[in-house]
């Protein structure tokens, strides 16, 4: 239970600090006074996400401070959590302008994560937008479950353990019987694209090292045949038949001594040239350059690379590969007996399984009607007579820990109307009433011991909403139960009453006051629509008598 709150900086509250009692609490106040922002900030303070926009004008953070009394459930989360706790804990939440969020629990810092685990076991909220639950057809089977537990769930839950270790065991064995043939198909492929490259290790290395040379000789061997090709191995030119026609041309000229001089120049010049062409070809020679050889190095690191590439990276890493793939390929060849063994015990454990799902079913189909039943009475005191709920089940493909069935409400609203999917026909109004419907049939299932209402009275008025606080009083016997109304018979009810305003001053600030008897009077009136005197105010009385005659 809430016992005190504490609001700093946070939206329009400037400090704002609030005792607060057990039973039916009541906060009303006239439209946009920030009633809401009560709401965000225990809302805040249990673990919802705000951003900074709620940090006040001139301030460098918002803080919510809350006092609560502990249950058994939240004592058995603090030992859970390692939380110090004893009758009482105090938690606080603070958010900076940086966004930046602080939790703690009796001083302790805890994650977000922790708290709303802790503050679930405390308090449940149930605001306009906080029925979507209801409107989210996957957690109707939730409601269902909540009348009564169906007790084969935990059965169920252990058979499909059981099941998914056997689905483990056959994977490891390649699943079924195509599924393992196939991954046999595979390793045998690849056992003897291995066997073929014949792997060595330092082989690899080997035939870098000859590659290496090779490239070097190849890069000697392409200079040295591009020199004898301009030396006497060009069509169009070569050094030494330019020369010998220079040589030739001075043959009939030599009877000058000057011209035989260069002749005789030529002449060395050419028999010089002969001799470098023959030392060239005599080094080229000498490499002893196997082109053949050479395309057998680079055919065979290809292959290598292709195996480095499929198998692990490195030739060392694909002859691992090789021993395991030999392993395992084993292993499945001789795995048929197992893999039958355990598709046998698949079997017994389906068939569980499904006879476990039609005994669930038969407990929900039974929760269902009393669900019906007790909704549709719930309704008809709420002012919805005629309203009508089926709970549709249908058998889903798949078997998980919460069964087979598929749930979903179909509802309606009015006499002689065909039952709808509830997610598409309910209105606003409608919904107020069924969420509080539910609350009353389901009661206080998690154990919260506080139960927020933000507007419950949503899209009602008149004598249903008179039906409303009843129900509201009713669930406030046994948890403490904050409203925000604004309906002036719901306000009657109130065991505690808080009135909401604005205060001007240089800034517009939120402010709350606790209300005394006369003060409770004249506030019903106001949200009767009447002022404090005269007939709202005889009205307001009326009310509160009404509503005191009903506790009683």
């Amino acid at each position: 239970m809430l016992t005190k709150i504490r609001v700093q900086n946070f939206a329009l509250i400037d400090d704002l600090t609030l005792d607060l009692e057990k039973n039916l609490v009541v906060f009303s106040g006239e439209t946009g006074s920030g009633k809401s922002i009560l709401i965000n900030a225990i809302s805040f303070l249990i673990g919802e996400k705000v951003d900074k926009s709620f940090v006040r004008f001139g301030a460098n953070f918002a803080q919510v401070e809350g006092m609560f009394v502990c249950n058994e459930q939240t004592k058995k989360v603090c030992d859970e959590l390692g939380i110090e706790c004893q009758d009482e804990i105090l938690i606080s939440r603070k958010i900076k302008l940086d966004g930046k969020s602080e939790n703690r629990v009796n001083g302790a810092i805890i994650t977000n994560s922790m708290l709303k685990r802790l503050t679930s076991t405390m308090v449940d909220i149930y605001g306009q937008h906080e029925h979507q639950c209801l409107l989210n057809e996957n957690s109707h089977i939730d409601f269902v479950d909540a009348i009564k537990k169906p007790t084969k769930l935990e059965e169920l839950s252990v058979v499909l353990g059981k099941f998914g270790e056997i689905n483990k065991k056959l994977n490891e064995f390649g699943g079924d019987e195509g599924k393992r043939q196939r991954e046999i198909d595979i390793l045998d492929f690849e056992i003897k694209e291995l066997n073929d490259a014949e792997l060595k290790e330092g082989e690899e290395e080997t035939l870098l090292e000859k590659q290496r040379k090779f490239q070097s000789v190849q890069k000697v061997c392409d200079s040295i045949s591009a020199s004898l090709s301009s030396l006497d191995g060009g069509e169009e030119f070569s050094v030494l038949s330019a020369l010998s026609f220079a040589t030739k041309s001075l043959n009939n000229a030599c009877d000058d001594n000057e011209i035989e001089q260069q002749h005789q120049r030529l002449l060395n010049l050419q028999i010089e040239l002969e001799d470098v062409k023959e030392s060239l070809c005599s080094i080229m020679e000498s490499y002893n350059f196997s082109e053949s050889e050479c395309e057998e190095v680079e055919a065979r690191l290809s292959v290598l690379k292709n195996i480095k590439r499929k198998y692990g990276g490195t030739i060392d890493e694909a002859m691992k590969y090789l021993q395991e793939a030999q392993k395992k390929l084993e292993f499945l060849q001789n795995s048929d007996y197992e893999c039958q063994k355990l598709e046998e015990e698949k079997h017994v454990l389906l068939k569980e399984a499904n006879e476990l799902c039609d005994n669930i079913t038969t407990q929900r189909k039974e929760n269902a009607k009393i669900l019906e039943e007790s909704i549709q009475r719930e309704l008809a005191y709420l002012g919805m007579k005629n309203a009508k709920l089926s709970v549709c089940f249908e058998k889903s493909g798949n078997i998980t820990k919460n069964g087979n069935d598929v749930v979903k409400f179909m509802f309606s609203a009015n006499k002689g109307e065909p039952l709808k999917p509830l997610t598409s026909v309910i209105s606003g109004g409608e919904m107020s009433r069924f969420m509080l419907a539910f609350k009353v049939v389901m009661g206080n299932k998690n154990g919260a011991s506080t139960m927020l209402f933000d507007e419950i009275d949503n899209g009602i008025g008149g004598e249903v909403g008179f039906f409303v606080g009843t129900k509201l009083s009713e669930i406030a016997k046994n948890s403490q139960v904050i409203v925000v109304t604004h309906l002036a018979s719901i306000g009657a009810m109130a065991d505690q009453h808080f009135k909401v305003f604005k205060e001007c001053g240089q800034r517009t600030s939120t402010k709350v006051v606790e209300l005394d008897s006369d003060q409770k009077l004249a506030e019903i009136a106001r949200l009767a629509g009447g002022i404090s005197e005269g007939f709202a105010y005889t009205y307001a009385k009326e009310l509160k008598q009404k509503a005191q005659q009903l506790k009683c």
